[in-house]
């Protein structure tokens, strides 16, 4: 009975490691997109809401 528990644990143990993987993979290409947008824009936290005005006035 003790070997399924750690068969378990280990496979519990290895999906949390791939989505805490996936997910800082996920937030560093988000980052980087988010970067590179535009260089002729303006910059900082008010970039992405003038962003977001453009896109919803089209």
């Amino acid at each position: 009975m003790l070997s399924r528990t750690n068969a378990g644990r280990r496979a519990r143990n290895t999906v949390v490691l791939a989505l805490i993987v996936a997910g800082l993979w996920a937030g560093v290409a988000l980052t980087r997109g988010a970067a590179h947008a535009d260089e002729s824009g303006p910059t900082g936290p008010v970039a992405h809401f003038s962003r977001a005005v453009e896109l919803i006035r089209g």
